[in-house]
């Protein structure tokens, strides 16, 4: 656990207003070489999709990152797929976390997809490192409910999964219904 303080990359600049900031930031910690940061932590500092765009051109070709805190950042599906995109080539990220951002169901299955096409290398959506999953209150939506599907139906040590107040809605309980179906 100390190696993840160790060699994790936190960006602090947030706000819309310091969109060059953040743009130069993301090109920074995507260039990084490998005995440098492999965590890069950007969670709720509201990048949103032109954000995300900068992020997925550098993250395509990146051999050092494996995990990615994208939570809390207005993400859009148009983000999203930038992301899915940069996924598709990336060869080091195994975790994300895109929790809690404007996802709408498709975009979240976007980001699954990609998933499903790398299975043996990207095992979390949801940053999820241990068996429970504890996320009371956090507003999370129905394509949130998607990602957990996901990381549901991959990682059979997960034994808690706790959701209570959030919004997803009984699509999003269906898809975590049939997750558990092939989790148990």
């Amino acid at each position: 656990e100390d190696d993840y303080y160790d060699r994790a990359l936190w960006i602090g600049a947030g706000g819309a207003g310091h969109a060059h900031v953040i743009q130069w930031l993301l090109g920074l910690a995507v260039r990084l070489s490998p005995e440098d940061a492999t965590q890069l932590v950007l969670c709720g500092r509201n990048i949103g999709d032109e954000g995300t765009l900068h992020l997925a051109s550098a993250l395509a070709a990146n051999t050092t990152l494996t995990s990615l805190d994208f939570g809390s950042n207005d993400v859009g599906d148009r983000g999203g797929a930038h992301l899915a995109d940069a996924l598709r080539f990336n060869s080091t990220v195994t975790s994300l976390n895109l929790l809690n951002n404007n996802l709408t169901e498709a975009g979240a299955g976007a980001l699954v997809a990609v998933a499903e096409f790398k299975p043996n290398q990207i095992k979390s959506p949801c940053g999820i490192a241990s068996n429970m999953i504890i996320v009371q209150e956090y507003g999370l939506g129905p394509a949130d409910a998607v990602l957990f599907a996901f990381e549901l139906r991959v990682n059979a040590t997960i034994t808690e999964l706790d959701l209570y107040n959030n919004n997803i809605g009984a699509v999003g309980a269906q898809h975590i219904t049939e997750a558990l179906k092939v989790n148990a």
